[in-house]
């Protein structure tokens, strides 16, 4: 009956399904779903764009994602199909299993609002929301072909005037690669800081293409009552290779999975970014890291707010917590020291990973060899020899080349004390170790 649907969706090019391992060997289903990850492929040609606001405390991590191949239950085919434009649309969340979930539990809220503007079409077609944050789906449509189509001034807000408290959004749209098309898939994802307090809201932007710009308002209301978010106390302290981490509480949600950590402040090294975490049940089915969205917000310098694919419609017999790989230095190393008079590197982490190509007051420019690919920004801040905090005007990094790539950021020319001091916030540092919590 919904042989349709499954060929659709299948071409969507995701894996989405169950490791089966036997109870009695739960250590072993843990390892190998953490081996089957890593073995996924890392990136493919930005499927998806984003554009990202932070605000407050929320500085967040953002990563671009990958598509590969699904298996489609015959509940799930059949519910997208009931829904105007989901159909369309699941291929944005085809590399989310969380979302997966929500949809075939049908936990998606449509909408089907159109507005149509001097040779503009945008549909909201659908939404999925829980108590901190949702994900709206939409289609633009244009009566020419265009190659692009831009997203720009994203804004929600409450009917009533209730305030929302943001912390972050992000735009993500099916990109097939710069063709010309006629029509766009899109989500819009909001995320709060504070419990939503209202169900009706009003969304506004412009849509920009290469022929049309014009803007959109919409109103809408959330019918279903949105689900309660399950929380775990954990306030278990793990070490890897030295590093005091404590895992404070697991709090799981429809749209994610949010795992609050605290480092030790007297740890020896930074750690960057928590790279190889998950939740594996009993039977090795992993949740991993969110893949096209933010990864992690931080609340101050050692406590951050990790972000896992949600198991929200999953009640496994038994859930861990998984942790193998992180990234981080040596805390003398969080600062790469450039005497640019001299036009030489003074301190870097360890490796010698990074070469001084050129320095110039206004501007640095390293060469980065890593034996693999890394797609981090590395440089977050700048400062000069008196602790003077400099502005950054631009920070830039070219593709990849098999393990080398230009890292520059420029800045405005002034007097400053040599020699100038770049904050890292991402190094190819890593410390490995094999930590498994129990959560239920």
């Amino acid at each position: 009956m919904f042989e349709k649907e499954e060929k659709d969706l299948s071409q969507l090019k995701k894996m989405y399904e169950d490791l089966p391992f036997p109870e009695s060997k739960i250590d072993e289903a843990i390892l190998s779903g953490f081996n089957k990850a890593k073995e996924e492929p890392k990136g493919m040609d930005k499927p998806r764009q984003k554009k990202w606001l932070l605000s407050g405390l929320a500085a967040a991590i953002f990563i671009i994602g990958f598509l590969t191949s699904i298996r489609v239950s015959p509940v799930f085919a059949s519910y997208v199909s009931s829904i105007p434009g989901m159909e369309k649309l699941v291929e944005l969340i085809s590399d989310n299993k969380g979302l997966m979930l929500a949809v075939e539990n049908e936990y998606v809220q449509e909408i089907n609002a159109t507005q149509e503007t001097n040779g503009l079409k945008v549909t909201l077609d659908s939404v999925i929301a829980d108590e901190r944050g949702m994900v709206i789906f939409q289609t633009i449509e244009a009566k020419e072909k265009q190659e692009k189509f831009y997203v720009n001034d994203l804004k929600l807000e409450s009917a009533d005037g209730t305030e929302l408290h943001l912390g972050s959004y992000t735009y993500g749209a099916h990109q097939p690669h710069g063709e010309l098309r006629k029509k766009e898939m899109a989500t819009m994802d909001f995320f709060f800081e504070e419990p939503l307090e209202t169900k009706e809201f009003i969304v506004t932007f412009t849509v920009e293409t290469n022929d049309y710009k014009e803007d959109f308002r919409f109103l809408f209301t959330l019918e279903k009552p949105l689900k309660a978010t399950k929380k775990i106390e954990m306030n278990k302290t793990v070490s890897i290779e030295g590093q005091k981490i404590t895992i404070k509480n697991i709090k799981i949600y429809p749209l994610r999975v949010a795992v609050h950590v605290v480092m030790d402040p007297k740890n020896s090294k930074k750690i960057f970014t928590f790279e190889d975490i998950r939740l594996v049940d009993e039977n090795g089915e992993a949740w991993t890291k969110i893949v096209n969205g933010f990864t992690a917000s931080q609340i101050n310098e050692n406590e951050h707010i990790l972000y896992l694919q949600s198991n929200y419609f999953k009640e496994p017999k038994e859930l861990y917590f998984v942790m193998n790989k992180l990234q981080a230095v040596d805390q003398e190393d969080v600062f790469v020291k450039v005497d640019i008079e001299n036009k030489k590197i003074i301190n870097q982490p360890t490796g010698n990973h990074l070469s001084l190509v050129d320095a110039k007051n206004g501007r640095i420019i390293f060469t980065l060899n890593t034996e693999e690919e890394f797609y981090y920004s590395p440089f977050i801040s700048l400062r000069d020899a008196d602790g003077k905090e400099i502005e950054l005007s631009s920070n830039y990094w070219t593709e990849d080349n098999n393990g080398v790539r230009e890292i520059g950021i420029e800045y405005s020319p002034g007097s400053y004390k040599n020699p100038l001091e770049l904050k890292l916030s991402a190094f190819p540092a890593w410390i490995e170790g094999d930590v498994k919590l129990k959560v239920k």
